[in-house]
């Protein structure tokens, strides 16, 4: 139709990657590099196992954390028993009246149900801990994978505090 500002700049961003929580991650306190993975994360664009396996990389074929099941970011984050446990206790010693990820596909799905359910005095931690422990528990899996650290919940919840 007719030309404007408005109609030049939504062409700009026709076809491209939307990402309906950005404002949890883009406008949150957290250093850059925390932004980023999170935003690797929900678009499921971290190295993990499934995606060097396609590359036809070297891999470690299970989750370094449990050894029980194909390394994935939804595994690794949510459904890994060494990342719940890590979950239950941060989220225990906050004493936060939420659920720790359960059945959400995606930290930000959690993110966004626990954070309709949070009194507004609570919001504020419960943005941090979303955004910090699974920046921390990719940061230990690293230590695992690049360092062969041990797996550890005792000193990943220290840190973590």
């Amino acid at each position: 139709g007719i030309y404007s500002a408005q109609s030049c700049y939504a062409a700009t961003f026709r076809g491209s990657t939307q990402c309906p929580s950005w404002k949890l991650v883009w406008k949150s306190w957290a250093p850059p590099r925390v932004k980023f993975f999170h935003w690797l994360a929900n678009q499921d664009r971290c190295w993990m196992a499934e995606r060097l396996a396609r590359l036809r990389l070297q891999h470690h074929p299970r989750c370094l954390l449990c050894d029980q099941a194909k390394e994935t970011i939804q595994h690794l984050l949510l459904a890994c028993p060494f990342a719940r446990q890590t979950w239950h206790t941060i989220l225990d010693w906050l004493r936060m009246p939420i659920q720790a990820p359960d059945q959400e596909p995606t930290v930000m799905e959690w993110w966004l149900r626990a954070k309709e359910h949070m009194p507004l005095t609570h919001r504020k931690a419960l943005d941090s801990i979303a955004l910090l422990v699974p920046w921390m528990i990719w940061k230990h899996r690293n230590a695992c994978v690049f360092d062969n650290a041990m797996p550890s919940i005792d000193s990943l919840v220290d840190r973590i505090k």
